[in-house]
């Protein structure tokens, strides 16, 4: 699942629908942890999808490399068609057995002669970790543990085996399930699933390690306080100047980290958004008319208002959702910056900026 750049709405119509489509239950897991915040919760639901998705590939490579070692040794056992073999067929248990039938009756449908590749790729993880328990220690692994898995370090039994296996294949089903996995110790199961594949091979584990994307995505998990609305994803650090101060005090008092100029009006509110980069295109334009140099000093904020070099900006609620910006930048090309404002006991307050080539929502 690619993360898009642009945010979702989230409308109360939207939370709604999407809050019917999930179900409530479902739902309920992921607001119980976003302590009731809708919009979170759905970050939340989204953060999980990511996770899972990272986690196909390890899981992948380790279940093919676990079947593919434990066919190894059926073969040796009990030969090339160890899959119709009566006397696996007396060591199996009834589910096993079971599960092994399942798995024959579908190969059939397409494969007549019933090729073992086929039944072995068919067969479900659950099948090759049932293959663990205490059962099957006997006729499989006191002898053959550690042909099986020969980097698995000395001292360790099946039980040892039967651990990992198993915490992976529930891991494994929850994913598959679309279940919750973001409450999950997921660093340590990872680390499982490496360790369960090294067993076998360590260049695949290796392998797992270089191209695996669990660390990426856990790093981004949602802050609580993140937030969706335009107020929540401007930038604060805006410099408030007013009409009559100088050019040369704007200057001055200039940080290239605060890269938004809001010029406020006497109650407050916003007049102009502009950039550093306009005062000098201004200056460079009266340095031209008069063919010598400019001073600062020597101009005020109104006077490049009115000089027509400012680009165009407009201002919105605060509350408005950050993807109804993204949209007024889509839609108006020419739109160099957007203010943010709220109303607070009657009078609109500047609360940030975002500035086209920011790319902060």
């Amino acid at each position: 699942m690619a993360e898009s750049q642009v945010p979702f709405a989230y409308t109360a119509a939207d939370l709604a629908a999407l809050r019917a489509g999930l179900s409530e239950d479902r739902f309920a897991t992921y607001l119980t942890l976003a302590k009731g915040n809708q919009a979170h919760a759905f970050d939340l639901y989204l953060y999980n999808a990511r996770l899972a998705k990272a986690f196909l590939y390890p899981l992948s490579v380790a279940e093919i490399t676990l079947r593919n070692a434990i066919d190894e040794l059926l073969v040796g056992q009990y030969g090339a068609t160890w899959h119709t073999d009566p006397g696996l067929r007396a060591v199996l248990t009834v589910e096993s057995e079971r599960s092994l039938d399942k798995a024959i009756d579908r190969t059939r449908i397409a494969h007549p002669t019933i090729p073992r590749g086929q039944v072995v790729a068919t067969l479900s993880f659950d099948f090759w970790s049932n293959l663990f328990r205490d059962e099957y220690d006997r006729p499989l692994w006191q002898r053959h543990l550690h042909a099986v898995l020969p980097h698995c370090p000395p001292g360790h039994t099946r039980p040892n085996v039967q651990t990992l296996v198993r915490d992976i294949n529930r891991l494994r089903n929850r994913i598959a399930h679309h279940e919750p996995i973001l409450k999950l110790d997921v660093s340590a199961l990872y680390a499982d699933i490496r360790r369960l594949v090294g067993y076998r091979c360590p260049v695949a584990a290796s392998w797992v390690r270089h191209y695996s994307t669990i660390g990426a995505v856990m790093r981004t998990r949602p802050r609580a306080g993140a937030g969706h609305r335009f107020v929540d994803r401007c930038d604060a650090r805006f410099q408030p100047v007013w009409a009559e101060q100088s050019l040369h005090d704007v200057m001055q008092a200039y940080r290239a980290a605060v890269p938004a100029i809001v010029c406020l009006d006497p109650a407050g509110g916003a007049s102009a958004l502009f950039c550093a980069s306009d005062i000098v295109a201004f200056a460079a334009a009266r340095a031209a008319e008069v063919e010598g140099l400019v001073s600062f000093a020597d101009h005020t904020v109104a006077d490049l208002l009115r000089s027509g070099l400012v680009g165009r900006w407009e201002a919105m609620d605060g509350d408005e959702p950050v993807a109804r910006i993204v949209d007024r930048f889509t839609d108006a090309l020419d739109l160099r910056g957007i203010v943010a404002t709220q109303t607070v006991a009657g009078a609109v307050v500047v609360r940030g900026a975002v500035l086209r080539a920011h790319r902060r929502y």
